[in-house]
């Protein structure tokens, strides 16, 4: 006969208890951490396709206004007859120079409330040549001069 009741030596119920409790909560937080990272990233992808929406708009509205100075300067041997300038004053958002040797043609399109993309085009005897087609922030359009005291 055995005088003491003997118990199995190993882990209690206890112990799987808080594992298991501790197993939930580390899961359940990754599960939170990765769904607030899915909602980050869309919503920085919703604005990239924003953007690049806006962009190409943009960009095609450039293309345009283009193809119109193009097609007007195309008829047009002499690129200071007034005929062409007037029809250069037409075109929305364009201003011209007009030099000694052609045409200097530019424009902006804005892309949004921070960007455009800012054009410029030389007309010569030997067809136009691109100057300028870049993407400027709006505060970069504006001529920074600077304030130098004229003498007056």
């Amino acid at each position: 006969m055995k005088g003491k009741t003997e118990r199995p030596v190993g882990i209690g119920t206890g112990y799987l208890s808080i594992m298991m409790i501790f197993v939930v909560l580390c899961l359940t937080l990754l599960a939170a951490l990765s769904y607030s990272t899915a909602s980050t990233e869309n919503g920085y992808s919703q604005k990239s396709g924003e953007y690049t929406k806006a962009y190409y708009a943009a960009d095609l509205a450039a293309k345009q206004t283009l193809a119109a100075v193009d097609s007007a300067a195309a008829k047009y041997d002499d690129y200071t007859d007034f005929m062409l300038l007037a029809e250069l004053d037409e075109i929305e958002g364009v201003e011209y120079t007009v030099l000694m040797n052609g045409l200097e043609v530019r424009w902006v399109t804005p892309v949004n409330k921070s960007q455009s993309i800012s054009s410029a085009v030389r007309y010569s005897g030997a067809g136009y040549e691109m100057l300028e087609w870049r993407t400027v922030s709006v505060n970069d359009i504006s001529d920074n001069h600077l304030n130098v005291w004229s003498g007056e």
